[in-house]
């Protein structure tokens, strides 16, 4: 296959732009899709209240499964994920891993329409089996086609666009839940993933012309030089004839006997494991890494390429041998993406709760306070007064008041519209609102649902931000970290930013996008350190290896820490602020710790991370 693409390369230089384009749309709909549960947080929790209230436990754990079983398999899969692509082609893999992922969102979807957590979960673990692994199929694919020449833009390239997938999610999947049903938000992820689909059948198209183009003209090539031969065979004399005869017999023979030899010698270097060297060798695996240093390796799931030989399960070995410094970076790897990736998930509920939808003043209540505030079944205008009978003012993002209780019984007052024959509530809490029912959007609560939309919009926008500078500023980092190395210093800065970030969201009622805007830079930055810094600890023949240790180690984490996050949000009576926010603030000391025993090691061992590295090194 390669070496077809190598001659298609020769006489088509544009074909490889378009498998770069269907590849950054196929992982655009794969982070699309990832993060549906994010950017839906609050209208998961309405929609799913009363199957929330019979599976005996809170949204918080429900919600927060949905990215632990995520991360699971992918506990196992960076030791085969690099095999699987080795063995189907980097283009068969992506069409594989795309067609897990819509399996798994379907399934996903499947059950949001039927309000049925556990199918929900089983769509979201499948979607685990290929939500990672495609990343390392598409950079092998860009490893591939932009060997050479222009690989760190493909990278790169690759890593913006697919962030604004995610990006392009936390702004489209609120207005749509909120204009046309939760269900149909992630129904349309469905739609996102069979985008992906298809542009992944499309690289497949391609490859496969050029394979079988490369292959037809390998065989009229073939067949000329067998007429030419022929020709010049019968313009000669019977002697010759023979003698020419004898001699190619024995050229024959030769090329046998070279072909016999050097298939042994191939044998013998790669399905021998049974000692030296040979046994776990990635010069062709690492070669991104090690010639192209830390350009195209830019974010956790693009590097996560840890390209595994197909003999990964026998390199297991060397885990043994990493020294301190590798672990150190795995450590860091935990405790730093555990202040970042799981705050990503729960960002649109903090939001709510911190900024764009608050609590309204206690002394705040209805005039009737058992009656519906705002709709169709409102008969006289029922406006919120403090406990002196004054007019309470409040402030555009704050909560419009709740009834304190409602009773809504069967007869002449139900819409056909509405999804229950009876609404009653003795001790109403927002919790019981479900703005995708028509009777609380319309008829009951018609002010507190328009506020909760055009809040989960806004902090949908809001939360991009992190995301969107990942998506703008990643190539020029990795750029910068290439030029003056620090990689072990830049990591425990990113760190002390963290801290400060998550301080500041836990103490302070100011606007959240100076704080994201941190969080943004710190991700992007240590992104751009941590990953290249893995090869420079451990030895060559070991780097596949490093990379799937390491990527199974963090996922170990993101398993872990959302059911952590959900055991304090659950013990701090249902409130990210301010104890989740310090949990975060906790793994963000953590990393600068570990951030500064990193230095002072590598301080001591030639400081390999912080000095820059050269192409020819």
């Amino acid at each position: 296959m390669l070496g077809s693409v190598e001659r298609s390369l020769q006489g088509n230089q544009e074909l490889r732009w378009s498998i770069l384009c269907m590849s950054c749309i196929a992982m655009t709909g794969v982070y699309f899709s990832f993060d549906i549960p994010a950017a839906l947080h609050q209208q998961l929790k309405d929609y799913m209240s009363t199957a929330t209230a019979n599976s005996g436990s809170s949204f918080s754990v429900k919600f927060n499964l949905l990215y632990s079983v995520y991360s699971i398999p992918n506990i196992i899969l960076p030791f085969f994920g690099g095999a699987i692509v080795d063995s189907l082609g980097a283009h068969m893999a992506v069409l594989l891993f795309s067609m897990f992922t819509l399996m798994g969102q379907i399934l996903f979807a499947i059950g949001a329409s039927r309000k049925s957590w556990t199918i929900m979960l089983i769509g979201r673990i499948v979607y685990g089996f290929g939500g990672e692994s495609i990343s390392v199929a598409t950079s092998t694919l860009n490893n591939t086609w932009f060997q050479g020449k222009e690989l760190a833009l493909s990278f790169g390239v690759t890593l913006a666009v697919s962030r604004l997938g995610s990006v392009a999610n936390n702004w489209l999947s609120p207005l749509v839940a909120n204009e046309h049903g939760t269900d149909v938000a992630i129904w349309l992820g469905v739609g996102m993933n069979c985008l992906s689909v298809l542009m992944a059948a499309g690289i497949c198209w391609l490859t496969v012309r050029v394979d079988s183009r490369e292959g037809s003209g390998a065989e009229e090539q073939e067949r000329i030089e067998n007429h030419m031969l022929t020709e010049a065979l019968l313009s000669s004399d019977d002697l010759e004839l023979e003698n020419e005869i004898h001699r190619d017999d024995e050229q024959v023979d030769q090329q046998e006997q070279e072909e016999t030899r050097y298939g042994e010698d191939v044998l013998s270097q790669d399905g021998d494991y049974s000692g030296g060297h040979g046994e776990c060798d990635l010069s062709e695996v690492s070669t991104v890494v090690t010639n192209n240093n830390s350009r195209q390796i830019l974010d956790e799931v693009v590097l996560s390429t840890g390209s595994l030989p197909s003999s990964s399960l026998s390199c297991l070995s060397h885990i043994s041998t990493f020294g301190s410094m590798f672990w150190l970076i795995s450590l860091s790897c935990i405790v730093v993406y555990g202040s970042v990736l799981p705050f990503n998930n729960i960002a649109s509920g903090i939001l709510l709760e911190r900024n764009y939808f608050t609590t309204p003043p206690k002394q705040c209540h209805l005039r009737y306070e058992g009656q519906c505030s705002q709709g169709d079944l409102v008969k006289v205008f029922n406006d919120v007064i403090d406990y002196d009978g004054n007019e309470c003012d409040l402030g555009i993002n704050e909560q419009p008041v709740l009834p304190t209780s409602i009773h809504i019984q069967g007869g002449a007052d139900i819409s056909s519209d509405w999804d229950n024959d009876s609404y009653s509530f003795d001790n109403l809490t927002e919790n019981d609102v479900d703005c995708g029912d028509p009777f609380w959007k319309k008829s009951c609560t018609a002010d507190f649902c328009l506020a909760q939309k055009r809040a989960t919009e806004k902090s949908g926008r809001v939360m991009s931000i992190p995301y969107l500078l990942s998506a703008i500023l990643s190539p020029f980092c990795g750029h910068i970290v290439d030029k003056i190395g620090k990689r072990a210093i830049i990591a425990a800065l990113a760190s002390i930013i963290l801290i400060c970030v998550h301080l500041s969201l836990a103490l302070m009622d100011s606007s959240p996008v100076i704080p994201l805007v941190g969080q943004g830079f710190a991700y992007v930055c240590y992104a751009a350190v941590i990953w290249p810094s893995v090869p420079l600890t451990v030895k060559e023949e070991s780097i596949g290896t490093a990379f799937g240790a390491i990527v199974a180690i963090q996922n170990i984490g993101l398993a872990l820490f959302p059911l952590v996050i959900a055991a304090i949000y659950t013990a701090s009576d249902e409130k990210y602020i301010p104890n989740v926010e310090y949990f975060f603030v906790l793994c963000a000391i953590l990393g600068t710790g570990v951030g500064v025993i990193l230095n002072v090691i590598d301080g001591k061992t030639g400081r390999t991370l912080n000095k820059v590295h050269r192409q020819n090194e």
